[in-house]
């Protein structure tokens, strides 16, 4: 069973498309590395995963839950960010 898992994922900004259809399945302990030119949505990608931004479609399915409406806070993922920035 995949620990991770999104099923034909699509992140809109207004008629841009940042993010499309994207099928992925990360097992536990599977080490997995998105790679890609700058703007291709890898990071968009991971801030759907961890539930800092919400999906236009599709579902994001987390340890056999459906994640979409969970706010981030409640899904047990965490996100180390290029830049860091204090609240």
């Amino acid at each position: 069973m995949s620990t991770i898992e999104l099923r034909k994922v699509t992140k809109r900004f207004g008629s841009f498309t940042a993010v499309k259809d994207v099928d992925l399945s990360v097992a536990a302990g599977e080490v997995v590395c998105l790679l890609g030119p700058s703007g291709c949505g890898k990071t968009t990608t991971l801030r759907v995963i961890a539930g800092l931004e919400s999906v236009t479609d599709g579902e994001v399915v987390i340890a056999g839950k459906v994640m979409n409406k969970l706010p981030p806070e409640k899904r047990d993922i965490a996100m180390v960010f290029q830049s860091y920035a204090l609240y």
